[in-house]
């Protein structure tokens, strides 16, 4: 039955592919930059009007250019990320307007949450990434949100740096921020990772293509993340909506790559369902789990390091349903080996909200999903023959006292960080809280800010006094 399974799924991988070659070369891609369609053609695209068209070669030579395997450099060196087709990083929730209380209550959120969640991020050793839209604040113009989000990450967290999308004037200032950590010239370090969104059906905005070139020039690695929603903007079939973003991730690739041939690029496939009831974003169902495991295969026919499922629910808060969802989501994220796991910790209400708890909770069913998927040890001393001998010729029957118990306690069962094993007098309900609350509190009390020097501080400070943020947002932050 596997392997009916495994060569049904190549079949359907290979028809992908073809697939998203005919959309490309039939239908082409809506190019909304001047720049970028003369790039193309200078490249020897085909370009009518607006429109460029790709060929096969031209597709599979970007490919071939992209560097697929390479090192992202943390300000503290033991947070480096290496980016490969076998290691797994997580990224905390990205892209919500709203923080979710622990009752339900929905509330805007504010610079505050962003710094308190990078903190948490920092804190949290699961972690090597911290950054993106952690939270959008609502306090900050929009006009300079992307730049005060980085800012207040780089202040906050010495871990791999996660970006905040926009176009070229936001991407020049963030590399600005980069170099003042890094050095004038980071083309051969990359210390970002930057999501870039094509539109579908079959489109390249200039803010995008514009965030493309201004990171590619400076060799700075993109998580191309084509977002094609069933039902919506694209096909409702699976394998038609895979096509679609598919081919989407291949023409920026493209593009990129003309750029600056050999820049680094994730595979960040993140193609969804569209609920036909009431037409939102539809993340925790089977129906978007197959959708990104026929992504994860797509990114490992090309060689890519991979972006696929994630933590997120669609439930409207800090339920059960949350975690269920939320479980589901991880479980394929591991069990398709993907290599960076987005929207990871605090996600509900379909990408719209953060919810405090869950993002502890969704940190611990990581490391429930560490633990499964790790390898298991399969020495002499795990087959514990001896200790076997030993509770047996002891006639004792119990493996308790045993120094064999005592020197693997620690490394061979599971233990929770929050979830509670025991009887309660409270409500079971109310006493996973309070134990989640106290991580938390935890958490936040042991923090200690990584050190910037001052003149780092002071230039990254003037970057942001230069595009008008308020001296009172800075000092907050």
């Amino acid at each position: 039955m596997k392997r009916d399974t495994e060569k049904r799924d190549a079949e359907i991988v290979e028809l992908i592919h073809k697939n998203s070659i005919r959309l490309l070369a039939e239908l082409g891609v809506e190019i909304l930059w001047d720049d970028a369609r003369e790039l193309l053609q200078k490249n020897g695209v085909r370009v009518e009007g607006k429109r460029a068209y790709f060929t096969e070669k031209q597709v599979m030579d970007a490919l071939d250019a992209a560097t697929k395997e390479f090192t992202i450099y943390a300000r503290n060196s033991k947070y480096n990320v290496n980016m490969n087709t076998e290691d797994l990083y997580m990224t905390p929730g990205y892209g919500s307007p709203f923080i979710c209380e622990a009752d339900g209550t929905l509330r805007s959120a504010t610079l505050d949450d962003f710094l308190k969640l990078a903190v948490i991020v920092q804190e949290s050793d699961e972690f090597a990434i911290n950054g993106g839209i952690l939270a959008q604040p609502s306090d900050i113009a929009a006009e300079i949100s992307a730049e005060a989000m980085v800012y207040a990450t780089i202040c906050r967290s010495d871990k791999t740096l996660f970006t905040v999308c926009g176009g070229a004037v936001q991407a020049e200032n963030i590399v600005k921020m980069s170099q003042v950590i890094f050095g004038e010239d980071i083309t051969n370090i990359p210390c970002t990772i930057n999501l870039i969104s094509p539109m579908s059906p079959l489109i390249l905005t200039q803010n995008t293509l514009e965030s493309m070139e201004v990171y590619a020039r400076n060799g700075q690695p993109l998580a191309i993340c084509p977002a094609s929603m069933a039902g919506a903007t694209g096909p409702i079939s699976v394998i038609g909506n895979v096509s679609l973003s598919n081919a989407e991730f291949l023409a920026s690739n493209t593009y990129a790559q003309m750029v600056r041939p050999g820049t680094p690029v994730i595979y960040a496939f993140a193609a969804t369902v569209s609920d036909m009831a009431n037409m939102q974003v539809y993340n925790s169902n089977p129906g978007f789990l197959k959708l990104a495991k026929y992504g994860a295969l797509m990114s490992k026919k090309y060689g890519l390091p991979c972006r696929s499922g994630g933590g997120m629910a669609d439930a409207p808060g800090f339920t059960a349903q949350a975690g269920v969802e939320s479980a589901m989501n991880m479980f394929e994220s591991f069990s398709q080996k993907a290599n960076l796991m987005m929207h990871a910790t605090g996600s509900v209400l379909s990408f719209n909200a953060v919810s405090y708890e869950k993002f502890i909770l969704d940190i611990e069913t990581y490391t429930r999903m560490m633990y499964y998927f790790g390898e298991t040890p399969m020495d002499e001393d795990a087959l514990a023959f001896d200790a076997v001998k030993e509770a047996v010729e002891e006639e004792s029957g119990t493996f308790i006292t045993l120094d064999h118990t005592y020197e693997r306690c620690r490394i061979d069962p599971w233990y929770p960080q929050v979830s509670v094993h025991k009887k309660t007098d409270e409500a079971p309900d109310q006493a996973l809280l309070q134990s989640i609350q106290k991580r938390l509190h935890t958490l936040l009390e042991g923090y200690q800010r990584p050190e910037l020097t001052e003149q780092q501080r002071a230039a990254l400070d003037d970057i942001m006094r230069g595009i008008g943020m308020k001296e009172e947002d800075i000092a907050r932050v």
